[in-house]
């Protein structure tokens, strides 16, 4: 029932902070996996991860163009993942079929789920 799938996921992360790149990043990963795979996904783990790019840009900002000057920093990081994806077989389950004649009604009378005035 279990199919266990490694892949390469290639993510892009910008943030402020060098984590807060890394970490949008690798938040990623899931929805990247998720548009490859249609099955069921019960577990993705990274196994590696390798960085392609990192890039700090450094900018002055400053207020009404002339008044207090300063520095900030926007980091951009690319990377490679290998990521092991374990899949569930949902077509492999076998399912019991119950059919109710009498509908969810008669179902409800029955289990006692109405209580007698």
């Amino acid at each position: 029932m279990e199919k266990i799938v490694q892949y390469k996921v290639s993510v892009e992360g910008k943030g402020k902070s060098k984590e807060l790149a890394i970490n949008t990043a690798l938040g990623k990963i899931q929805r990247k996996v998720m548009e490859e795979y249609k099955a069921m996904i019960i577990r993705i783990e990274p196994v590696s991860i390798d960085v392609i790019e990192a890039i700090e840009h450094t900018y002055t900002e400053r207020f009404l163009l002339f008044f207090f000057p300063r520095k900030r920093s926007v980091y951009k990081v690319l990377m490679d993942v290998d990521v092991k994806i374990t899949l569930l077989k949902v077509e492999d389950i076998d399912f019991k079929k119950i059919e109710s004649p009498d509908g969810i009604v008669n179902n409800i009378f029955r289990n006692g789920q109405v209580a007698d005035k």
